[in-house]
C-alpha cells in the first residue's frame, strides 16, 4: 500500500513500528514527538505486549486525533521485546520502516532526514546518531557516537533499534528472525547490513534516547563487553559486532540463526561476503567453546 502523499512526492512511504509494554510513564512524550515530525509518517503500527497499565488507552486516544493511520495491535500473548518489534514490523506496509521505542523523544526532522536518503528497490539499513538522556531527562551525552568513540568503538558498534530504519527491499531480502529466535530485530539488521555493505551511518543526532531501569535497550558497550577484540586492533566491524553480542549462554543458537540465513539467502546476494561472515561466526563459536573447555 502506497499513500497518496508518498505517491505525489515520489518518496517511499514511511511506516513506524513501535513496541509497547507498560509504557504509560514516557509514552505520551514519545507520541507527541512523532506527531510533531516535519514530515509525518504514512502509518504507525504499534504492537502492545500485554501491558497492565494505561498504555493501550493512551495509544487509542492518540490514534483518534492524528491525521495519519495508526494501527494498534493489542490483546495478544506476551512475546517479549524482540518478537514484539518483529510482529509490529511485519504489519507495516511502507517503503521505509522505522523502529520506535516507547520512552524516547524524536527530534522533528528525524523521519524526513532519513527517508530522503532511501532509494526504492535498494536494500539499505540506516543508522543515526542520538543524544542520551537520564531517566529525569538530564543530558548524559550529546552524541552516542562520541560516547562510543571515548570507549574505543566505531559508529558501527551502534546497535540500538531506535536509531534504525530499513527499506522494504532490505526486509524482502533478509526477512526477520523467526519466532523463538534468540536474535533481536536490531542485531539482525545491524550484522546483515554491515556484512553486506547495506549499512548507512548518519551522524545527525535525531532522537533523545532515555535510559532508565525498565527499558530494554539501555545497554551501552564498554571494554568489558569485548571478548576477543580490543581497542585499536585490526578487527573489522563485522568481527566486532559478533564479539559484542554472539556469546554464551545462547552461543550455538545465535550462530546457527545467522548461518542458516546465509545458507538460504546470503550466497545469492554476495557469495564472498557470505563466506567471510560464516568464517567469522564459526571462529567466534570455536573460541568460546575452547575457552569453556579450558575452564572446565
Amino acid at each position: 500500500m502506497t499513500s497518496w502523499r508518498a505517491a505525489v512526492t515520489g518518496r517511499p512511504s514511511v511506516s513506524v513500528a513501535m513496541a509497547t509494554y507498560n509504557g504509560e510513564r514516557y509514552l505520551p512524550e514519545m507520541l507527541e514527538s512523532l506527531a510533531a515530525q516535519t514530515t509525518p509518517p504514512d502509518e504507525l503500527v504499534i504492537r502492545d505486549d500485554a501491558s497492565e497499565d494505561g498504555t493501550v488507552g493512551i495509544l487509542h486516544a492518540f490514534a483518534r486525533r492524528v491525521p495519519f493511520r495508526v494501527e494498534v495491535l493489542a490483546g495478544g500473548p506476551r512475546l517479549g521485546y524482540a518478537q514484539n518489534f518483529v510482529t509490529a514490523s511485519r504489519a507495516c506496509s511502507g517503503g521505509v520502516i522505522f523502529f520506535a521505542d516507547q520512552d524516547d523523544s524524536w527530534r522533528p526532522p528525524k523521519l524526513a532526514t532519513v527517508s530522503q536518503r532511501a532509494r526504492r528497490n535498494k536494500p539499505l539499513a540506516f543508522f543515526h546518531d542520538f543524544a542520551v538522556q537520564a531517566e529525569d531527562g538530564s543530558l548524559v551525552a550529546a552524541s552516542y557516537y562520541d560516547l562510543l568513540a571515548e570507549r574505543g568503538f566505531p559508529p558501527e558498534a551502534a546497535l540500538k533499534g531506535c536509531s534504525m530504519a530499513v527499506t522494504r527491499a532490505f526486509v524482502d531480502l533478509w526477512g526477520w528472525p523467526s519466532p523463538g529466535s534468540p536474535i533481536s530485530h536490531d542485531f539482525w539488521v545491524a550484522l546483515l547490513s554491515t556484512a553486506f555493505g547495506q549499512r548507512r551511518n548518519l551522524h545527525d543526532p535525531l532522537i533523545d534516547h532515555r535510559l532508565h531501569d525498565a527499558n530494554a535497550s539501555g545497554w551501552i558497550p564498554d571494554v568489558s563487553s569485548r571478548e576477543f577484540t580490543e581497542p585499536g586492533d585490526a578487527a573489522g566491524p563485522n568481527r566486532l559486532l559478533i564479539d559484542l553480542v554472539i556469546k554464551p549462554p545462547r552461543l550455538g543458537a545465535r550462530t546457527r540463526t545467522f548461518l542458516d540465513v546465509l545458507d538460504q539467502r546470503g550466497d545469492a546476494v554476495d557469495a564472498e561476503s557470505a563466506e567471510r561472515l560464516r568464517r567469522l561466526l564459526r571462529t567466534n563459536r570455536r573460541r568460546h567453546r575452547q575457552r569453556a573447555a579450558a575452564q572446565n
